[in-house]
Formats: structure tokens, sequence, C-alpha cells
């Protein structure tokens, strides 16, 4: 299962890039994603008129589903820790939500909305170690 994340504004001088950036150590730091997890940064495609390239996406790949609930567990914790906590646009199979807070609340309403969406349930398992 893929889920794609990006940062809003409010990280700091370096704005959205260095937010995915920091998101991406420190969802690669997350031990709960370790084994669980494989993180690439991706540049958004920029719109026409508009320059692009800035890795400002933090592509996630899981294994699980126990996984989702890690990912959206430490991506909440990282917005809190965060001086001005940005806001964070996470995307899987078309579904878009944002995180507001890191409450388990927040945690239960992204799964909730994902589930009411009619996502697809992520694939077992089949043995590979990624």
């Amino acid at each position: 299962m893929e889920v794609r994340l990006s940062v809003g504004g409010g990280v700091g001088d370096g704005g959205e890039a260095e937010g995915a950036v920091s998101l991406y150590r420190w969802l690669a730091a997350e031990p709960e994603l370790r084994g669980q997890a494989r993180m690439s940064l991706e540049a958004e495609q920029a719109e026409p008129g508009h320059m692009g390239g800035a890795l400002d996406l933090v592509n996630v790949v899981l294994s699980n589903g126990i996984a989702l609930g890690s990912l959206i567990t430490a991506v909440a914790t990282w917005r809190e820790s965060r001086p001005r906590a940005p806001q964070i646009r996470l995307e899987r199979d078309g579904v878009v939500v944002t995180v507001q807070d890191a409450s388990p609340e927040e945690i239960e309403r992204v799964l909730r909305v994902w589930n009411e969406s009619g996502a697809p349930a992520p694939a077992p398992a089949d043995g590979d170690s990624e």
C-alpha cells in the first residue's frame, strides 16, 4: 500500500522541501516502521508555468495494515514536534486527508476516512523482505 505525504507551510525558512526532508528522516528513524516501510523523497509535479523539482513529497510503501497506524502516528508526532506545526497532507488511493494534531482521535479519524472511502485493504505480506 502506498501513501504520499506532503508538508505545507509553517516548517521554517526552507519551506515544504525542508519539511519533507525532515519528515523523511523522522520516519526513517522510526523503530515501528523499520522493515515495514520503504520510503523515498520525490518532487511533486509542477503545474504548467510553475517551477518544480524540489523534494517536497515523501512516498511510503507499507508492507501491511498495522504499519499504516504506525505511519500516521509517526507523522502526527513529527508535526507536533515542529516549532510551528505545518499542515501534513496524506494521500492513499486518491483519498486525501490532512493531519490536524497528534491525538489518538486524529489517528482514528484518518483511518476511518480511508476505510469509509472504500480504499482497498492492504494486501497480506507475500514473503518479500520489503
